[in-house]
């Protein structure tokens, strides 16, 4: 009994030791997905990043110029000093409304091993804004200069523009120039409006195209009173993102459609809310992410926390073996085979980085249940017990297959097969006098009445 324990004891700890494997190829994982999102980076550094478009609106630029009046105290007599202040600021003027047109194009590009999702998108915005009187906008105790409009839009990374069409004010078009000079706005476009006068209020029809080049993802901030969106891409796996989900959607096998609505009571702009300039151009947005279901190395990096499953039910199902066969496993036995559940993961790994997925691990799993086998049935001098668990073996590995496809359904999977698991060992031996068969008696005679 004693030397029994003691063979338990070791396999415990030869057990907890082939755990360590297994935690450094999850940190390789973890490497690897590092490597992977450096290598997409670098690919959206010359393409396009995510992209994030705001507005448009309009700036008026100003000067004012006033007299700032202070009193003095020189001996006794009170003085009055006259100071000229000047400011230069901007009245931003958000559209009324807006309509945007968007489709996009996804393709890959790849370094080395790695691709990277990007995408082409053809952008066409059309709506109005409304421009006050500059009077209206005047305190009446300064001096005012106005400058010329300018019609703004902020591009998240504007390396990935392509082109962008003059844009139509009114019944004139203006050519667009790179930059916003915002401080809200550190990247984007902008079109000096000349011919738009403000000495009376008017309402301005405003049209233009882009066509742009991104990665992962595509926002647009709904500045004006009203957005209306409209969207098509040839991704089947749209993330719908942002503070606005869309009205209406349709994702089939060659894309998806999808429409927003957002009205100016559910999205405030900076004039309606009262918050100062740019807290609305940092506010929330409408985004839609080209992911991937399961990615690569989510479905690795779930793959491999069952590495410590694997191990353990395979040690217990090799004591199992050895107390009611009455056979006599070597601890270094342990070992290999544990070794071997271990090597499958990094192979899985390595295999998935150059072939799909599902073939890496089929690969993976033929050649580790094929060794584990052969190993058994020579170290078990049984054919029969050798293959049977080879089998077993094998069946565990289509379950953890099917639990890495069932993106929303692994956690339940996954707990209802250990509890599956643990119910079909507890009544298979709930008749086995485990005290009678440590001391050495034969199976037959420690079952229960």
């Amino acid at each position: 009994m004693k030397a029994a324990a003691i063979k338990i004891a070791v396999i415990v700890v030869l057990a907890v030791a082939l755990f360590v494997p297994v935690a450094m190829i999850q940190s390789l994982v973890a490497e690897r997905q590092q490597r992977r999102d450096e290598a997409v980076n670098g690919i959206a550094e010359g393409w396009g990043k995510r992209q994030t478009l705001t507005g448009p609106y309009v700036a008026l630029p100003y000067e004012r110029t006033w007299t700032q009046i202070t009193q003095e105290v020189d001996d006794g007599k009170v003085r009055e000093r006259r100071t000229e202040r000047t400011e230069s600021q901007a009245v931003h003027l958000p559209a009324e409304n807006v309509t945007w047109v968007v489709s996009a194009e996804i393709g890959e590009k790849a370094r080395g091993i790695y691709k990277a999702r990007l995408y082409s998108a053809k952008l066409q915005a059309q709506g109005t804004i409304r421009v006050p009187a500059a009077a209206g906008l005047e305190d009446g105790k300064s001096r005012y200069k106005w400058g010329a409009p300018r019609l703004l839009i902020g591009i998240g990374d504007p390396h990935g523009i392509r082109t962008a069409d003059s844009v139509t004010v009114g019944n004139k078009r203006y050519s667009f120039v790179p930059g916003t000079g915002e401080a809200a706005l550190p990247s984007g476009l902008h079109a000096p409006l000349p011919d738009v006068q403000v000495a009376a209020s008017q309402t301005l029809a405003f049209a233009f195209s882009l066509e742009l080049g991104g990665s992962e993802s595509l926002a647009i901030g709904p500045l004006g009173a009203d957005t209306s969106v409209s969207m098509r891409a040839d991704w089947p796996h749209p993330s719908f993102q942002g503070r606005f989900l869309p009205a209406r959607h349709a994702i089939g096998p060659d894309g998806f459609t999808a429409d927003w609505k957002v009205s100016r009571f559910a999205a405030q702009s900076p004039s309606q809310s009262g918050c100062p300039w740019p807290c609305g151009v940092a506010g929330e947005s409408i985004a839609v992410s080209f992911i991937e279901p399961a990615g690569l190395y989510q479905r690795l990096e779930r793959a491999s926390k069952y590495g410590f499953l694997f191990i353990g039910l395979t040690f217990a199902a090799f004591m199992l073996l050895e107390l009611l066969r009455r056979l006599a496993l070597h601890p270094v036995q342990y070992t290999f085979v544990g070794l071997a559940l271990a090597i499958f993961f990094l192979l899985l790994v390595a295999l998935s980085e150059h072939i799909a997925f599902a073939a890496a691990y089929a690969i993976a799993a033929t050649a580790c249940v094929g060794l584990v086998s052969a190993y058994l049935v020579r170290a078990l001098h049984s054919a029969r017990l050798g293959l049977g668990f080879g089998a077993a073996l094998a069946a565990l590995y289509a379950v953890l297959y099917a639990l890495l496809k069932a993106e929303d359904y692994s956690l339940l999977g996954g707990s209802l097969l250990l509890f599956g698991l643990l119910a079909a060992v507890m009544l298979g031996t709930w008749r086995v006098d485990w005290y009678q068969l440590i001391r050495g008696q034969s199976p037959n005679s420690v079952l229960r009445t």
